[in-house]
Formats: C-alpha cells, structure tokens, sequence
C-alpha cells in the first residue's frame, strides 16, 4: 500500500549560488555526515550536481512522508547509491517502509521522485 508520494525540482543556478554564497554552513544544513565525507571527494564541477540531487531528493522524501521539514531536518537524511548508482534514503522515518526514489538532472534543473510503501 503506498503511504505517500513526494516530487521536488530545484533550479541548478539557484543552488549554486546559495552553495557560493554561504558554502561550509549550506552544506553543515543540507548534507549528512555520510554525504560530506562523499561531497569532499568530488570534484568541483560535480559539486552543484550532487547538491542538487540531494536537496531535491530530501524535499520529495518528506513531502511524501506529509510532514515537510518538521522533526526531521535535511542533515538527518542521508542520499546514497548503490554500485549501478540507483539512489535510496537513509533516514529513521523509514522504519517499515519500503521506498522508492528516482533523480533526474538537466543542466539547469534536478527533479526527485519518491515513493513510500507500507513494508509487508
């Protein structure tokens, strides 16, 4: 049974500039600890991209959860991938859910699609 769907697109440059403008504390607000470690590895013209899918991913997430950003922040979820790189979330909320998240880029916007299912 789906429990909620959540879809979000960003505006690249708009990210961008945020992350030029405020840099180490845009990142200690949107980023987990694991996708930090990740972020620093890359190089710089991939950082906006991964910026992008994570933010959108996070605001999908939780607009399928109903809650938006209440009791739940963007650096308590984590965005990962596995080795084909099909993205998933690691967060508490998800407890007895199963998920389902697609992200897309274009040079100038990232949509995110998620799904939750109730977990039989």
């Amino acid at each position: 049974m789906i429990l909620g769907i959540g879809t979000d697109v960003v505006q690249r440059d708009r990210v961008k500039a945020i992350y030029e403008k405020y840099d180490k504390r845009f990142l200690d607000k949107v980023l987990s600890d694991f996708e930090k470690k990740e972020f620093i590895k890359l190089k710089e013209n991939a950082k906006v991209n991964f910026l992008c899918s994570s933010f959108a991913a996070k605001e999908a997430f939780v607009k399928a959860l109903g809650t938006g950003f209440r009791g739940i922040y963007p650096s308590d979820i984590s965005i990962e991938k596995d080795d084909l790189g099909k993205p998933s979330i690691r967060s508490s909320k998800l407890d007895a859910t199963k998920h389902h998240l697609s992200i897309t880029n274009t040079d100038s916007y990232t949509l995110s699609f998620v799904v939750i299912e109730k977990w039989t």
